[in-house]
């Protein structure tokens, strides 16, 4: 796929000359194309999870302290908003965290093809999680965290509304301003969240609930702020592995910085 979807190569290229600036052009194809090969894995590893017992799903996190600052949040309980970006495998994480107990409502897209969408929509609620579409939104989550769970949502997603505006890797990206506005309107807790593959059916579990974040009373500032804060702690994760964040479209604005991506 890598060599047959020139588009999507390019694009990757673009994106990771912003994340790894002192990389050799060779070594940026190479985390490309490993980029790629984990997000098949991905989509194999989530078409078979309908199929996984109870203890399997339990099973799938590697003990780690990445629940920790969600059980914090819940005992404040104004329920716990988790932010991940499309980096691992957040699918895995969701049938982990319905199997150790957590209620779950997580915000996803609407395919185009009707068949596809009903597909992934049966398969995540065969796991035990709520979906809700991005569209329909609207007051349910707020419910949800008034009952004290857990809601996910995406925050590098394609933005079909007003965004804001942020730093990532020193440059200016726009991103969804929905989980800053939400957490902030409803007093939950908030925390980037990232779930690294360890192996096929397996994940590990970050999660950083202590973002550099302090509220200073005006709503539009604090939304920015606290999205930066999120996004400051996933470039962290993206630092870190990169070849298991998925974006093959266009993060950055093309205007933002000159064309890295030439002679790909």
């Amino acid at each position: 796929m890598y060599y047959c979807w020139p588009q999507g190569r390019r694009t990757m290229l673009r994106n990771y000359a912003r994340v790894l600036p002192e990389a050799s052009e060779r070594e940026r194809r190479r985390i490309a194309r490993r980029s790629l090969a984990n997000y098949l894995r991905y989509m194999v590893e989530f078409a078979s999870s309908g199929h996984l017992s109870p203890e399997q799903r339990l099973a799938v996190g590697v003990e780690t302290p990445g629940f920790d600052g969600v059980d914090r949040g819940m005992e404040q309980g104004r329920g716990v908003l988790v932010a991940p970006m499309h980096f691992g495998n957040w699918d895995l994480a969701a049938t982990n965290a319905a199997a150790r107990g957590y209620t779950l409502t997580v915000v996803g897209e609407s395919f185009g093809h009707p068949g596809l969408d009903e597909l992934v929509v049966g398969g995540r609620e065969a796991l035990g999680v709520r979906l809700v579409k991005m569209e329909k939104v609207g007051p349910s989550l707020v419910r949800s965290l008034k009952r004290n769970e857990m809601v996910a949502t995406l925050i590098d997603r394609p933005l079909r509304e007003g965004g804001v505006r942020v730093q990532f890797f020193g440059e200016e990206v726009e991103v969804p301003a929905g989980p800053a506005r939400l957490a902030l309107h409803t007093g939950a807790a908030i925390g980037a969240v990232a779930f690294p593959r360890r192996g096929a059916g397996r994940i590990d579990v970050f999660a950083n609930f202590d973002l550099d974040f302090e509220p200073s009373g005006d709503n539009d500032r604090d939304v920015q702020a606290l999205t930066q804060a999120i996004m400051t702690a996933h470039e962290a994760y993206v630092r870190r592995y990169p070849e298991q964040w998925y974006m093959f479209r266009e993060f950055w604005e093309a205007h933002t910085s000159g064309d890295p991506s030439k002679g790909h």
